[in-house]
């Protein structure tokens, strides 16, 4: 019999944790068990009694200041390089939340953003980056991200005819300067 995580539907590997929240008793893998054990209102039924490190280091660093001490967890970031956004991600995000039946308020509240940005994403308009992809996959079950063929060549972008600020600040010099 194959266990699965009851908060992210992940397959657990190893000694699962049973923790009891709000009356609700419920599996857990080790990654979910380290988000919730030690919070107030859950209580640890079965399981490791010292839930496992995550096995990707994470550094904390410690500043002060006048206002108090604050604390920054510095967590490995993945390569953003390696991955790109499948060309057809909009109809498979849209195709993927209708056959769910989910609504895009829903979806959007469930990922984390604004139910605008989800409507941009849909149509076209806007390529989430790949941490969103990632969120979008895990909710979705389905696969927006591929390895990038061409990892470390520059795209050339056409340059527009439109006035920049740059451009101004020359024009006005240069008036300038003729008076």
């Amino acid at each position: 019999m194959v266990l699965t995580c009851d908060v992210c539907g992940a397959t657990i590997e190893g000694e699962p944790v049973i923790v009891e929240i709000d009356g609700a008793v419920l599996t857990l893998c080790q990654k979910c068990a380290r988000k919730y054990t030690g919070v107030k209102g859950v209580k640890v039924i079965k399981g490791p009694t010292q839930v496992q490190s995550p096995q990707k280091s994470m550094t904390v660093t410690k500043y002060e200041s006048r206002r108090g001490t604050t604390y920054r967890i510095n967590k490995p970031k993945i390569n953003v390089d390696k991955y790109e956004v499948v060309e057809n991600y909009a109809e498979l995000i849209k195709d993927a939340r209708e056959s769910l039946g989910m609504g895009r308020d829903i979806l959007a509240k469930v990922i984390g953003i604004k139910e605008s940005i989800l409507k941009r994403i849909e149509d076209g308009q806007l390529i989430p980056d790949i941490e969103l992809a990632r969120k979008l996959e895990k909710v979705l079950g389905i696969s927006l991200l591929r390895e990038s063929e061409d990892v470390g060549t520059e795209t050339q972008r056409s340059v527009g005819t439109a006035l920049t600020l740059g451009d101004v600040v020359t024009l006005r010099e240069k008036e300038r300067n003729k008076q």
